[in-house]
């Protein structure tokens, strides 16, 4: 792998990871797509607590295919990177809504 692929996906998984601790600490919200959007009652709609760890894991998953398909350059792989993202669709709209 080139150095300068390897420079730049670096600085991007870096700055992946250091965005999903910011959610999990609670510091970002305002980078939750479409919470920081909508409106106060749809908001109450959710449980923020839960939907930080989805969208932190979802970047860390991100961050681990980003290598992974950096690496490996298989159509497999490229598949099965979309499939933890339908998963945490789903959770989001499960798991994470208020009952």
């Amino acid at each position: 792998m080139d150095t300068a692929l390897i420079v730049i996906l670096s600085g991007i998984t870096l700055g992946l990871a250091l965005l999903a601790v910011i959610i999990l600490l609670g510091k970002g919200d305002a980078f939750v797509a479409g919470y920081n959007t909508s409106r106060e009652e749809h908001r109450k709609q959710f449980n923020i607590r839960r939907l930080r760890v989805v969208v932190a894991a979802l970047l860390l998953l991100t961050v681990a295919f980003v290598w992974l398909v950096a690496l490996i350059d298989d159509i497999l792989v490229n598949f099965l990177v979309g499939l933890p993202v339908l998963f945490a669709c789903y959770l989001a709209n499960t798991w994470c809504k208020k009952k």
